[in-house]
């Protein structure tokens, strides 16, 4: 699927960038052997030095996929960035076969390029081409699919219909049976010239299908599913014709994450439960994920997908701008800028002209600083909390029947401190009893207030008088009085 790919790309004139194998796909070492792993890395980084050169590239295997298994390699010549990729993808991928070196592209140009893939069914090459947005991982983010004549949008027509033409080629050299991906970097180089270069095939279905399925039709107006497809490719049964699509020229498969992303691409992912979605079901979205449950950091961070229809790229931008903005995941944990950051790309200037390219997805954004609050939010950060420990430690919410034993065990102390101090005479008791003046009361009622700020005065006549009416309260109505009483009026 990549070594034995990029050879046959060779061998029927496709171009693909400069590789130099590694380890071939039955070479195996016991990498739970520190000297067996280290004399792997060694070779690893001998190979890579007989290169003797210093154009950027990767170390990948042909079992990753999703970013795992793919390690940048900046500078070929030094060996401690070599041995750190290296051992990156032997970490990720804990064996030692199908490790290759491949070139980048657009190393003596402005380094952009955009991913294109071409669905192949058996020999056919699938109507449309899939452009792919990823992040600093190579974590795919935004896959959108265009019919054939959207596709200049981001490479010229006679390029695409080469790229579909040495598809087909490697198709028939390789003897494909299935429904299998062929990914592609389309960029302009330094000459300002556009080229194409093939990087890898897949010979299964993306998770992507969808953003070229839903661009056909067959002749009863039923839509291609690709998985069936790919049974029917394997038992020999011949590719049928399909029609294009009468409401989808653009198709857009988008990946839920919950995480904070960067300008330089990175997610910082978040944690959380994941409950479903919430917002208004929307027309344009004919199938939509996300799975319930506990987000993992050790498995794929994709939580879910929105699949989005449109007549043009136009109209898919301002569809995918209100998704982000009305459907959002209920996740019980820390919020994320994802679904802001998405809306973010999906009307900004560039990435709605075409200027944004598959590797800098993030790059130019107005990356929000903090995620937006909702209710749930509030409820979950700021109200449960309080709820559960109170506003001071330990008087958050008893489990047991009232009288509790704390309750219990707070009267009690309570009686007892006001036992050993009944409440002095004040201003209010010599007026009370004739033997003050009204002036003398308020003048001490004043300086009271400048002194506390009218707290207890104020507050807890009024809560005395609310649990004296409660039925749950008129126990301790009498003690809250004769506390008031006492703590009051100092």
């Amino acid at each position: 699927e990549k070594i034995g790919f990029k050879r046959i790309c060779a061998d029927v004139g496709a171009p693909t960038p400069a590789f130099v194998v590694l380890s071939e796909e039955d070479t195996f070492v016991d990498l739970t052997n520190p000297k067996a792993k280290e004399a792997c890395v060694q070779g690893f980084m001998k190979a890579v030095a007989d290169m003797k050169s210093n154009n950027p590239g990767l170390i990948k295997s042909i079992h990753g996929g999703g970013g795992k298994g793919t390690a940048h390699l900046d500078d070929p010549s030094c060996p401690e960035q070599t041995r750190a990729a290296v051992e990156k993808v032997l970490v990720e991928m804990n064996r030692s076969d199908g490790i290759y070196f491949e070139q980048k592209v657009n190393t003596k140009g402005d380094g952009r390029f955009y991913q294109l893939e071409l669905e192949v069914d058996g020999h056919e090459v699938a109507q449309g081409g899939r452009f792919v947005w990823f992040n600093s991982r190579l974590q795919k983010v935004v896959e959108i699919g265009l019919s054939d004549d959207l596709v200049e949008m981001f490479m010229p027509r006679d390029l695409y219909q080469n790229s579909r033409k040495w598809a087909a080629d490697i198709a028939i050299k390789g003897g494909n049976n299935t429904r299998a991906t062929m990914e592609g970097l389309v960029f302009k180089n330094e000459k300002g010239e556009f080229e194409l270069q093939f990087i890898e095939c897949n010979r299964r279905p993306q998770v992507e299908n969808e953003a070229l399925a839903l661009l056909q039709r067959d002749a009863k107006g039923n839509r291609r599913y690709t998985f069936a497809e790919l049974i029917m490719r394997a038992s020999g049964v011949p590719a049928p014709v399909f029609a294009d699509s009468t409401d989808a020229k653009v198709v857009l498969h988008a990946r839920w994450l919950h995480g904070n992303p960067d300008s330089n691409g990175n997610i910082a992912y978040q944690a959380g439960d994941i409950l479903g979605m919430s917002g208004p079901r929307l027309d344009y979205v004919p199938a939509e994920l996300m799975a319930p449950g506990e987000i993992s950091f050790t498995s794929d961070p994709q939580l879910g997908k929105a699949v989005i229809i449109a007549d043009s790229w136009d109209a898919m931008c301002d569809r995918a701008s209100e998704y982000f903005r009305l459907r959002k995941p209920k996740i019980i944990g820390s919020s994320s800028t994802y679904a802001q950051t998405m809306y973010n790309l999906f009307t900004s200037k560039d990435f709605r002209e075409g200027k944004t390219a598959s590797n800098e997805t993030f790059k130019k954004l107005d990356i929000p600083t903090y995620p937006e609050r909702g209710i749930m939010n509030i409820l979950q950060d700021q109200i449960a909390p309080t709820m559960v420990k109170g506003y001071r430690k330990g008087e958050g919410i008893d489990a047991d029947r009232f009288p509790t034993p704390r309750v219990v065990k707070a009267m009690t102390d309570l009686h007892h401190s006001l036992a050993q101090e009944p409440p002095r005479a004040t201003p209010f008791t010599a007026f009370a009893r004739g033997t003050g003046t009204y002036e003398d009361y308020v003048a001490a009622l004043r300086e009271q207030l400048g002194r506390q700020g009218g707290g207890w005065v104020t507050v807890a006549p009024r809560d005395t008088s609310q649990q004296g009416n409660d039925s749950e309260s008129a126990s301790i109505s009498e003690i809250s009085r004769k506390n008031v009483e006492v703590w009051g009026e100092k």
